[in-house]
């Protein structure tokens, strides 16, 4: 079982977390130009980001599942709306590489990161506390 991690910042993560939210819909949303860069590795890459940072932040197994939970459905929410656009596509492939990208990313709570996550959340609430 993990040890609970206290973050004094949680409020801060959680807003870089919000705007990390934003901008994965901003970009999912607009017209995607040729990037040279595989689609589903894309998803991928992008949904192992957000479910590690977002794994990080979980003081528990239970947050964590929820965690788990939220962003699938966000990746869901996003591919239905791209399905709606004209420009983009609803692909089922991109709900499963969004699935793998979270399963990948949901292990990041099981690593000494929340430990290094915990230290710079210390040092940065004693510099701004300055």
């Amino acid at each position: 079982m993990q040890q609970p991690v206290t973050l004094k910042l949680i409020r801060f993560w959680y807003l870089l977390g919000a705007l990390m939210l934003i901008v994965v819909g901003a970009l999912s949303l607009l017209p995607m130009p040729e990037v040279g860069v595989s689609d589903k590795l894309s998803h991928v890459v992008t949904y192992v980001f957000l479910a590690g940072w977002f794994s990080l932040l979980a003081p528990g197994w239970r947050v964590l599942a929820v965690t788990v939970i939220g962003l699938m459905a966000y990746g869901i929410v996003l591919e239905l709306l791209q399905g709606m656009t004209s420009y983009r596509y609803l692909e089922w492939a991109d709900m499963l590489a969004n699935g793998s990208g979270i399963a990948i990313g949901a292990l990041f709570y099981f690593t000494p990161l929340r430990r290094v996550l915990a230290l710079v959340d210390r040092r940065l609430a004693l510099l701004l506390s300055r």
